[in-house]
């Protein structure tokens, strides 16, 4: 049999667009004569619709566009699958369900209510859903046919460290005996989620001894990236086919139930890309997505000439293209001259426009009036005034120009409370406040790798080399008050991301190489604590992590949690 993948983008909420893009899909899956054309969880409403579930009218949009898509499949031999938002029918419970229907010459041939309902991460589903009871198979054409939503198939997924569901839909596939596995879903992408995702799905085909076919959402939404990557695979568990990273495609698979080898043909990348290079690709299209989908073309940043405004500028000038780009150079009195030559190179090789506006005046002109009464400001107040007054400039350029403003912190930055409130942290987007320092070093010289291939390196290499610096009092460098950053990059991993114990974090990183002092350890983890208050208010951070700053990580403010 044929079976048809449609990697798309469904917006959230754009009920006509995307039927438009399944229409478009479909049509192809007919010219290609396939028996089946598989699309996202929720391609319909688009995931995830978090409260929007509350609101009476999804079930009346949702309903209507699948009446619509009803209607396409009369008179066709190529059934079709769509996820949406559906009423529960039961009379107890939570009103709605997670529900994938296949559509199949002008009727509803079959219809299944998601079993699982993640609860953890970015995922609330247990919310707004009702779970299903069961699950049933689908007769396709005379093959048992289990048909899965995402979370059906990861009870086992061993990042969860222990089983969190009380029933596992795979038990019951196992005594229907199904000759195919189709899953439709909406996976967040994180750093490494490809092999965990490719290796867990072909466990589950081999298990039950029958070729697999997996499609994933492909975009942004706010902060989650969805990265895509549909796949198949034989009775065996072998990967017959992968369609590309952070792109929409179409692909068919044809697949022998009795045996195997099917044929993978359409938008494919097999080999693999390097983890960094689908983090850059997710890093673009979560730009530019977050600006689509919000309704503004022009994005503003401060550029320092450090490693991460130039990051940022770049991965900005890639997602909506260098006449959309504004920079804006900040100095103060303690700016360097190579600060901004980095900056103004860094625009030149990205074709951007940049302004230099310096904050000199209204530094020295604002702090004489505050110290009048009071003394002279205290150090920190005076380095966090610049930092504001730079807030201040862009968000009032931002009003001007009817644009963006995209801040410039990174995880590392973030986490440790190395960042201004109403200054550097002001904006719309933190496009790499989920990504290490280190990380941001490793991304920079990946972009330039590119880049270079076309004769060119937009990151200039003295933003590269230089110390990080804040420049916001004389030589100073993020080193004064940071451990070094590889040191702690990797503490931060292990305790924001890895969940380790406490204890074993003192017993690793407290007289590790380079440890900056006997204390270290506990007074790093005291300011990401600490911090918490800040980040409650920093701008939405692109999820690339299994645990970024955001909706996924809900830490109390005021609590006295000892580290």
């Amino acid at each position: 049999m044929r079976i048809a993948i449609a990697q798309l983008d469904p917006v959230i909420g754009a009920f006509d667009e995307n039927v438009k893009k399944i229409q478009e899909a479909y049509a192809k899956a007919c010219a290609a004569k396939a028996a089946l054309l598989l699309t996202p969880e929720m391609g319909i409403c688009g995931y995830p619709p978090h409260d929007l579930v509350e609101r009476p009218e999804i079930f009346e949009r949702c309903e209507k566009a699948l009446e619509t898509l009803r209607q396409l499949t009369q008179g066709q031999d190529t059934a079709l699958v769509v996820g949406y938002v559906g009423r529960n029918p039961a009379p107890g419970g939570r009103h709605a369900q997670n529900v994938v229907s296949i559509l199949s010459g002008g009727k509803v041939a079959f219809t299944q209510a998601k079993t699982l309902l993640p609860t953890y991460d970015v995922f609330d589903e247990a919310r707004y859903f009702e779970p299903a009871q069961s699950a049933s198979l689908w007769d396709f054409n005379g093959t048992p046919t289990a048909v899965a939503i995402c979370e059906d198939l990861w009870a086992g997924d061993p990042a969860l460290k222990r089983s969190i569901y009380r029933n596992d839909p795979l038990e019951q596939y196992r005594t229907q005996g199904p000759r195919l596995l189709i899953s439709i879903s909406a996976s967040p992408y994180e750093w490494g989620k490809r092999a965990r995702r490719e290796e867990l799905h072909s466990k589950i085909a081999q298990d039950l001894k029958v070729p697999l076919v997996y499609v994933n959402q492909v975009g942004a939404n706010d902060e989650i990236l969805f990265d895509g990557g549909s796949f198949a695979l034989d009775a065996k568990g072998k990967l017959l086919g992968r369609m590309p990273f952070f792109k929409t495609g179409f692909s068919v698979v044809e697949v022998d139930t009795q045996a195997d080898g099917p044929v993978f043909k359409g938008d494919i990348e097999m080999q693999a890309p390097s983890e960094i290079e689908i983090l850059h690709r997710g890093l673009v299209v979560g730009i530019r997505n977050y600006f689509e989908r919000t309704g503004f073309k022009t994005a503003i940043l401060g550029l320092s000439g450090g490693i991460d405004s130039a990051v940022v500028a770049a991965l900005a000038v890639e997602a909506l293209g260098p006449k959309n780009i504004l920079g804006v150079a900040m100095p103060s009195q303690f700016s360097s001259s190579g600060s901004l030559a980095d900056a103004e190179a860094l625009a030149k090789n990205l074709g951007m426009a940049l302004e230099v506006k310096p904050i000199k005046f209204l530094y020295s002109t604002l702090s004489r009036e505050l110290s009048e009464r009071r003394g002279e400001l205290a150090p920190i107040a005076l380095e966090n005034l610049q930092s504001r007054l730079r807030g201040l400039t862009l968000m009032t350029l931002a009003n001007h120009y009817q644009a963006l403003v995209l801040t410039t912190g990174n995880k590392s930055e973030l986490a440790t409370g190395y960042c201004t409130l109403y200054g550097d942290m002001c904006g719309a987007l933190c496009p790499i406040g989920d990504i290490f320092k280190t990380r941001v070093y490793e991304l920079a010289r990946h972009m330039n790798g590119l880049a270079q291939k076309s004769g060119g390196f937009p990151i200039p290499e003295s933003s590269l080399t230089k110390a990080p610096s804040a420049e916001l009092r004389p030589n100073q460098t993020d080193q004064d008050t940071l451990p070094p950053y590889e040191l702690l990059d990797a503490l931060l991993e292990d305790y924001l991301e890895r969940g380790m114990d406490l204890a074993e974090i003192h017993r690793k990183f407290d007289a590790a190489p380079g440890a900056p002092g006997p204390n270290w350890v506990s007074d790093t983890l005291k300011k990401v604590e600490i911090n918490e208050y800040k980040r409650r208010q920093s701008a939405p951070v692109l999820k690339a992590s299994t645990k970024a700053f955001g909706i996924g990580r809900r830490v109390p403010i005021a609590n006295a949690w000892q580290v």
